[in-house]
């Protein structure tokens, strides 16, 4: 694995750029571990504060005047904050509240349970198509992407021939979010965006006016969602819906893909795991630890912030970086080191879906999706093995994750 060379004579500043040059994706863990020694620290002429220490950015993501609302950020684009206006990710309370506790409703635990069958259907089919594929596989398209697809459709009741025009709207929406693709857009790229944007907000009203309502699935339920008399507009679900099917779809694909890399360089894990099957939802836990989806979150101070004596003005951007805080040692024994078998108090410390009031809805979800799908990997796929020139990743750094990643291997156990 090649790890990122970080000079003693690095500014932070020079560190926080090197951490978004695209070529620093595959390791950029020696950049934030040094960005976490030096937090907290300002760039871009003050205006934009850098925390990577856990206790920061725990403490912040809880403060009651943290805010999701950038509309009056100093860093983001006018167009990139009004495009997610009605997302409920960028929304404070009252409406934050009034609209999750709406979706909450529709999102249930009981839900997420009902689902483990049918996930495992989906995830034994797609070993069969990796068995189809031959060896060596690209893991991202043939297997980690499908799963989350398949799962969040089916729950929306979109027909399987749409499944793959979903993905591919997925990815283009999960683009509007990440920095480096903000600052690299073109008259192309955003005529792409709109067009993506009113085509899935049409395909729902379609799917909605066609029945798509009724019932018992995910959608009616959003439909359906009203307390005090409140429901949700059609401008707020149709919102609700684009974030649960790219918040959905591209955090537990690249959880699913990291996993997998992750225990192919740690044989060990892989064992323990095959050995014993209790360790999948632990083997889980550390690996959002280890190998976060969501690398950064970004918040607004709506008043003067003190933080463990560091005053924070208000209308201040405040830049979190989850990956460093992760592999914070004053939180994590050795956090360098993964380790399925990590103390439960320390594994859940992890700050990879968020904390405080927006911590990820659908975490149960993704978690079950990506526990089945490791653990059935590990069961089946004979003597697995990176090809390491095969992996190359997304220039994305919010969403940090493999593009393409080859695996060799010898068979599939129940097939052939």
């Amino acid at each position: 694995m090649t790890q990122t060379q970080t000079s003693p004579a690095q500014s932070p500043e020079e560190q926080l750029a090197a951490y978004f040059d695209p070529a620093n994706r595959p390791d950029p863990y020696p950049l934030l571990h040094g960005m976490r020694e030096a937090s907290p620290f300002t760039v871009m002429d003050g205006a934009l504060l850098v925390l990577a220490r856990h206790k920061d950015v725990d403490a912040l993501l809880r403060h009651p005047a943290a805010s999701a609302d950038r509309s009056r950020s100093k860093i983001l684009s006018t167009d990139a904050v009004e495009s997610r206006k009605e997302v409920m990710t960028f929304l404070d309370p009252p409406d934050h509240t009034r609209l999750r506790g709406l979706v909450t409703q529709a999102f249930t635990p009981r839900m997420v349970q009902n689902l483990e069958v049918r996930i495992r259907e989906i995830v034994d089919d797609l070993i069969g198509q990796v068995a189809e594929a031959g060896s060596p596989v690209d893991i991202p398209s043939v297997y980690s992407y499908p799963v989350p697809v398949r799962v969040i459709c089916e729950m929306l009741g979109v027909p399987p021939e749409d499944h793959k025009v979903f993905g591919a709207w997925s990815t283009v929406l999960g683009r509007a979010l990440d920095p480096m693709m903000a600052a690299n857009r073109t008259p192309e790229i955003d005529k792409e965006d709109t067009e993506t944007r009113a085509a899935f907000y049409q395909y729902f009203r379609d799917l909605i006016a066609a029945g798509g309502a009724k019932g018992d699935g995910l959608l009616p339920s959003l439909v359906r969602a009203e307390a005090a008399g409140d429901r949700l507009t059609e401008t707020e679900l149709l919102a609700t819906l684009a974030l649960l099917v790219m918040a959905g779809h591209e955090t537990t694909a690249n959880l699913i893909t990291h996993g997998i890399l992750t225990l192919l360089r740690h044989p060990d894990q892989m064992a323990m795991l095959r050995e014993d099957p209790s360790l999948a939802y632990p083997a889980v836990e550390e690996i959002l630890r280890f190998e976060p989806s969501v690398q950064m979150l970004h918040r607004m101070t709506k008043e003067r912030i003190v933080l463990d004596g560091l005053e924070i003005p208000a209308d201040t951007d405040v830049l979190l970086l989850a990956a460093a805080a992760n592999r914070d040692p004053e939180v994590f024994p050795d956090p360098d080191r993964f380790d399925i078998t990590r103390p439960v108090g320390k594994r859940l410390d992890h700050l990879s879906f968020s904390s405080g009031p927006h911590r990820c809805l659908g975490a149960n979800l993704g978690k079950l999706e990506a526990a089945v799908a490791l653990r059935t990997f590990v069961d089946r796929v004979r003597d697995p093995e990176l090809v390491p020139e095969s992996l190359e990743y997304r220039p994305h750094v919010i969403l940090r994750g493999p593009e393409r990643m080859a695996v060799r291997f010898s068979g599939i156990t129940g097939i052939g």
